[in-house]
């Protein structure tokens, strides 16, 4: 049965209801091992406190609303909302990860479009990652018995995994059953240092006022405040003024649950649309740090980043993020520490003129005019008592498209298409010889075959089109008569991206696929 990104989101935000700012201690281990007992004993034996499966697994939030959904396809587990809530918040809290054990693993959690999964050899490729992320692998933890009766569940749920593609070149069930669950064992072990010493270190208060910054791939740069306070229950909600680079103010709220002390999971509405926060917490609970992006669509988001108000002196961001010999530029800087004052103004550097426009301790806006003869290179920014880097370049030289390599989806009936959104990042050629990257820059997106067999087929023509900002919006699913047997809207294509560089044009290309529509959208994919 498939089930959409919003209805599994809807899932996990209701999961994380749990005791804010706390560690495994933080859970009320109690009621919690109580609704355990009383609605999973049935199936999974307890004993001494432990049960059976449940106990000798450690994992993300997103993978415990994962387990009770399977739960409840597979088994017929029905469970009302609170009782499901408290269950994800005891299995959180008391057997969730440390930090750096998730970190290799969060772009999954934090959905990102077309990243890179994680590279553990070619046997784990084939074993695990020819039907899911490696990541999914990844973000839980077990013994090596558990993780051989995880093979025996893959095999006793989908009984022709072993004759899958990619796994009839080799005896696949004797090598999950064999020698592969001692590797996962020795790289996701149940029993490790860091979970010992996360759930030893103090509760962390995310209340305050928070100094925010973002970036939107294709879209603006943002930054402004937050204010997180509690709520009753033990949730937080937010409230954000933020202000993107043309100076648009907008509002927005969020309410936000917080999982093992670090794990922040949020629904925030922004400007008319419904965002979902997941970020992670530092560890000295002083910055929040990861990706939001629309609710129906997970591919459209960014970055965001944010720390304690009145902090150490920090340039949080700074925008633009490069400049060009010969021009005048309004410079934005967000962090912490940042007014300047008479004996120490804000400085760009020699052959550079500074004029200060905005001197908050938060923000600071100069105008900054930089001598032709400038010499391109990263060079050092200060304000206040904090400091920054900022590129100089004289041209542009090269145009990179980022994504290089991405997947669009068609849409079609109840499957939502899904867009790919590319950014034409420039860089300029130092004397070196090395390249120094200027960061995003704006171009003009169209799109050509890829090779001779998308330019017969036209792919061009049916599979979708670009907006101004670098989106490419695919079609709608077929069949479509227009097309040779009536084929579908796929296509293999050259992404091309323009920019203009005074009387110059620099070109950059990457690869984009469209294919067929997406059925099942997890949160862990």
């Amino acid at each position: 049965m498939s089930i959409g990104l919003a209805k599994y989101w809807k899932l996990v935000v209701s999961a994380l209801v749990i005791g804010m700012g706390g560690h495994a201690a933080a859970a009320p281990a109690v009621p919690g091992q109580e609704l355990v007992r009383t609605y999973c004993s049935g199936c999974h034996r307890e004993n001494s406190g432990s049960f059976e499966r449940i106990s000798a697994i450690r994992k993300t939030p997103e993978g415990w609303v994962m387990t009770l959904f399977r739960m409840r396809q597979v088994h017929g587990l029905v469970l009302e909302d609170a009782v499901h809530d408290s269950i994800v918040r005891y299995l959180a809290d008391t057997q969730g990860l440390a930090p750096s054990e998730s970190a290799a693993g969060r772009f999954a959690l934090e959905r990102r479009p077309n990243a890179q999964d994680m590279d553990l050899g070619p046997e784990i490729s084939v074993m695990c990652g020819r039907c899911h992320s490696i990541a999914r692998a990844a973000l839980q933890r077990r013994d090596e018995e558990e993780w051989r009766k995880l093979a025996h569940t893959h095999v006793g749920q989908w009984t022709s995994i072993e004759y899958s593609a990619s796994g009839r070149d080799r005896p696949w069930w004797q090598i999950a059953s064999g020698p592969l669950p001692a590797k996962l064992a020795a790289l996701y072990p149940l029993s490790t240092t860091a979970w010992t010493d996360w759930k030893a270190l103090p509760a962390r208060d995310l209340t305050g006022n928070w100094v925010v910054s973002g970036h939107m791939p294709g879209g603006k740069d943002f930054f402004g405040k937050a204010r997180i306070d509690r709520e009753e229950g033990g949730g937080y909600k937010a409230a954000y003024q933020l202000t993107d680079v043309t100076d648009f103010e907008f509002a927005g709220e969020s309410k936000a649950l917080v999982y093992t002390g670090y794990e922040w999971r949020g629904s925030a509405q922004v400007r008319d649309r419904s965002w979902r926060e997941v970020y992670a917490l530092s560890e000295d609970g002083n910055r929040l740090s990861g990706r939001w992006f629309d609710s129906e669509h997970a591919e459209e988001g960014g970055e965001w980043t944010a720390i304690r108000e009145g902090g150490a002196a920090e340039v949080l961001a700074l925008f633009p993020q490069s400049l060009r010999a010969g021009s005048t530029t309004l410079v934005t800087m967000v962090g912490n520490g940042l007014a300047s004052t008479r004996g120490a103004p804000a400085s760009f550097g020699d052959t550079a003129k500074v004029t200060v426009v905005q001197n908050e301790a938060n923000r600071v806006r100069v105008l900054v005019k930089l001598a032709a003869n400038a010499t391109p290179g990263m060079r050092k920014v200060s304000t206040g008592g904090a400091t920054g880097k900022v590129a100089v370049y004289t041209q542009i030289d090269q145009i990179d498209v980022v994504p290089a390599y991405a997947i669009a989806r068609l849409g079609g009936g109840k499957a939502a298409p899904v867009a790919a959104q590319f950014e034409a990042m420039a860089s300029t050629r130092l004397p070196n010889g090395e390249l120094l990257p200027l960061g995003p820059m704006t171009a003009d997106w169209t799109s050509i075959p890829f090779d001779a067999e998308a330019k017969r087929t036209e792919d061009f023509k049916y599979a979708g089109h670009f907006d101004a900002r670098g989106r490419f919006l695919p079609s709608a699913a077929g069949p479509n008569p227009a097309r040779e047997f009536s084929g579908d809207n796929v296509g293999n294509l050259t992404v091309v991206a323009r920019a203009t560089d005074g009387s110059r044009s620099v070109e950059g290309r990457g690869h984009l696929v469209v294919t067929v529509q997406r059925w099942i959208t997890p949160p862990i994919y």
